[in-house]
């Protein structure tokens, strides 16, 4: 039977990558709270049930742009990472958390707030995470105390880089000296090198 070429071939464009990029802009304009089914259709100019082609459903999408910046981040910091070693190389990685922080508030919020995908968000963290460890070893630092040294490095940074995006801090201050004191902070509980000025 001959085929019938007379019906035109609709091309599908739409992909979940182009949805999860759709959310991750969703994000970046209105905010974590704001991001829905239906203001991801009316971006992307189709009906909703049309993203159920690509996605499972909000918690999906949501996911999906967990584990995006996660991926974005840790991307950033391997590349600050390459070719140091230390604590100058950990203060690099500081301060590159703080300045994909301050670009990108609002998908910063949506990546520590609660996880909507835990393993996918873990998964995601493994260049972020191996850049850390490596900086952590080159300082010294145990494998035994690897973890408990970054999540108070983290918990120290993180709330700085909220109260800066919130803008709870005003402008009366000096945010780089407050910033710098929550540095010393943290850097203050990496081994002493033998012999070493660390100030």
């Amino acid at each position: 039977m001959a085929r019938d070429n007379s019906r035109p071939i609709r091309r599908r464009t739409l992909t979940r990558d182009k949805v999860i990029d759709a959310a991750i802009d969703a994000v970046d304009e209105a905010g974590w709270e704001q991001l829905s089914m239906s203001t991801l259709s009316g971006r992307l100019g189709i009906v909703a049930a049309s993203l159920y082609n690509h996605v499972r459903g909000l918690d999906d999408v949501r996911a999906a742009v967990q584990a995006r910046a996660m991926t974005d981040l840790g991307i950033h910091l391997r590349e600050v990472a390459m070719g140091r070693s230390g604590r100058d190389g950990l203060r690099a990685l500081i301060d590159a958390h703080r300045s994909w922080a301050t670009t990108h508030p609002r998908r910063y919020q949506a990546l520590t707030t609660a996880p909507v995908d835990r393993d996918s968000l873990i998964t995601a963290g493994l260049d972020a995470n191996a850049a850390l460890g490596s900086m952590l070893t080159s300082c010294g630092v145990p494998e035994e105390r690897a973890l408990e040294i970054t999540i108070g490095m983290f918990s120290a940074l993180h709330g700085f880089a909220i109260l800066e995006n919130s803008g709870f801090l005003g402008n009366e201050i000096d945010l780089d000296r407050i910033y710098e004191s929550v540095v010393q902070g943290a850097l203050s509980h990496l081994p002493t090198p033998s012999g070493a000025d660390v100030n």
